[in-house]
């Protein structure tokens, strides 16, 4: 997947001719008409003995380098005098064979995103629908003008081709709009209030601790999205469709960038978006072709100090360990070291690329003890870790793994109990001075065999007062057939409503007490009997009581399938285990590894 040798020698001449600042293009090397010139023997001595090729091998790179560079005065000269320019386009991802996969495209920067796609389908023979472009490591858009979208003249542009088997050809708009549902899925997930009585999907925040970050809604909702879009991206790198994952990371990025950089500090997942991009880079073989993949490892190298610290002392300190960790900085110093091999810093791609195979080394796990663990019914991915972190001792790594389950299972509890007391809270409301009624205070009402609805609602008017509650109740005993205030909301079923207007009452009255009761039928008509028929408003709905929310308009039954069919088509690819991101196979790793250590060796 690297650069063949021939382009690699054609870089080391070229970076040679740029250090000795000779110009191709003109005498004695090229005529002046353009034709080519005299290239002395002692010039082709002295390159071939420098860089160690033979003298054949260096006059055919000379010329190559000499006709390219002609090339390019020649588009920059046109695009001075027509505004047309040049375009470098590489064809990746699921490009038939056939296909030209190096093209030239001459084309006004005024024109926008969707004529350029016309002009390389018409090169390609691809459907335009199956294109997706990438110029400095944003998405083209089909609408803009070029000129707005990061291309100039000689821009390199990446073209994706996205997938399309013989089956998934019927149903080809279908895939085409795969991104924009996953995303509307996203964006439906993101907005989901936390509720433990909703049963709904909901993703929580949490810190490299694993402790809950409470954020502002809006940051909260546009963390989530972006949190989203990348599981969804390193799902579709798993399954090595590196195009589909690009899509999404870029997705991923955007939505980042909008959020504050303190809180993007909390967190390490920006890091991990930059080196899952540059790792599709490479994967889509332009690793070498893209300015921002040095840009982005410099953010995720920056980020990972900040997180881990230097020497992964942070990680120690937090998880008494920081060896399955080491996963990420195989990768990131993997693909420094390829980078900085495609710059021509030899001797820094030796020293990235030796870190790298040392880290490796580390974490090889022995398939012989992962069979043995995963026989005593753990998963691949918790025997991959635990032996990691326990550096291949099967003992120690089974009772990590229980730890760490155990640890998952306390943390789990304890959330979910915060949700609780977080949602009961709300449905508590405030009291008459405008503070949160105190839960506290509330269990204690509760306790001495105080109704929750009365309870609620005696805090609510005596300012969480206990006393003063207490003397609430005496004075309003009215107050201990209101409902309770942490009742799930429940559906009223035909056969309810007509169990209590059987009893002769009006079937709206009979539907709100039902809702107020939490759909306790026999209490429903207890109390309708009780006050003849007529429901009294619920104390607590004024200004001052708990319920001023206005509920926001119902959506119907097939609005709420949609939805629901919409986040489950991401919920799969979303991991419940906090070091999903941590489990590398680290195979891929190994044979880039093992590439350009070859690579490395013929330059020398």
């Amino acid at each position: 997947m690297a650069l063949s040798v021939g382009e690699h020698i054609l870089d080391r001449v070229r970076k040679q001719l740029n250090a000795d600042k000779v110009k191709l293009w003109l005498p004695p090397y090229t005529s002046e008409d353009g034709q080519k010139g005299v290239i002395p023997q002692d010039f082709i001595t002295k390159y071939s003995t420098g860089l160690g090729l033979p003298d054949d091998t260096v006059l055919s790179a000379l010329e190559e380098l000499r006709l390219h560079a002609l090339e390019k005065l020649a588009t920059r000269k046109k695009f001075q005098e027509s505004g047309i320019a040049t375009l470098k386009v590489k064809l990746t991802g699921k490009a038939p064979q056939e296909a030209n996969h190096q093209l030239t495209i001459e084309t006004r920067l005024q024109a926008n995103g969707l004529q350029l796609k016309q002009l390389i389908s018409k090169d390609c023979c691809i459907d335009t629908n199956r294109l997706k472009l990438i110029a400095s490591g944003h998405v083209i858009e089909d609408d803009v003008a070029l000129q707005t979208q990061h291309v100039r003249h000689n821009s390199q542009i990446m073209a994706i081709c996205l997938t399309e088997t013989e089956a998934e050809a019927r149903q080809h708009q279908e895939q085409i709009q795969q991104l924009s549902k996953t995303r509307q899925a996203a964006e439906l997930l993101s907005s989901k209030e936390e509720n433990t009585d909703s049963g709904e999907y909901y993703l929580q925040i949490a810190d490299q601790n694993g402790k809950r970050l409470d954020l502002p809604k809006e940051e909260r909702k546009a963390l989530v999205l972006a949190m989203t879009l990348h599981e969804k991206g390193k799902a579709s790198m798993k399954r090595r469709q590196y195009g589909e994952a690009l899509l999404l990371l870029l997705e991923t990025d955007k939505e980042f960038r909008k959020c504050r950089a303190a809180i993007l500090n909390a967190v390490d997942n920006y890091a991990i978006v930059c080196l899952d991009i540059v790792w599709c880079y490479l994967c889509l073989k332009n690793v070498g072709d893209l300015p921002d993949a040095e840009t982005r490892l410099q953010s995720c190298e920056d980020c990972f100090r900040r997180s881990y610290g230097a020497n992964l002392e942070r990680l120690t300190v937090v998880k008494g360990g920081a060896i399955t960790e080491l996963a990420l900085f195989v990768r990131l110093h993997l693909l420094q070291g390829i980078l900085a091999f495609h710059q021509h810093r030899v001797a820094e791609a030796a020293v990235l690329l030796g870190k790298a195979e040392s880290e490796l080394k580390r974490l090889l796990v022995d398939d012989e003890k992962l069979t043995e663990v995963m026989a005593m019914g753990f998963t691949a991915q918790e025997a991959r870790l635990g032996l990691r972190a326990c550096e291949g001792n099967i003992e120690r790594a089974v009772e990590h793994i229980v730890k760490k389950k155990e640890e998952k299972k306390e943390l789990r509890k304890k959330e979910h109990e915060e949700r609780k007391n977080k949602n009961l809270s709300k449905k508590l409301g405030q009291t008459a001075n405008g503070k949160s009624v105190n839960l506290e205070t509330y269990h204690s009402l509760v306790s001495m065999g105080f109704p929750k609805g009365a309870a609620g609602e005696a805090l609510r008017q005596a300012n969480n007062d206990i006393d003063l509650a207490l003397q609430v109740l005496q004075e309003h005993p009215e107050f201990l057939s209101l409902p309770d205030p942490d009742v799930s909301e429940v559906q009223i079923s035909d056969d309810m409503l007509a169990q209590v207007t059987n009893m002769g009452f009006d079937v709206n009255i009979a539907r709100e007490a039902l809702r107020r009761y939490g759909g306790q039928i026999q209490r429903a008509i207890e109390e309708l009997l009780k006050t003849g028929g007529v429901l009294t408003p619920q104390p607590g709905t004024g200004a001052t009581g708990g319920h001023t929310n206005v509920p926001a308009p119902k959506k119907s039954p097939e609005e709420l399938q949609q939805e629901k069919d919409a986040i489950e088509s991401i919920v799969p690819d979303i991991p419940e285990g906090e070091e999903d991101y941590l489990d590398l196979t680290l195979e891929e790793e190994a044979q880039f590894l093992t590439e350009y250590k070859m690579l490395l060796e013929s330059t020398r």
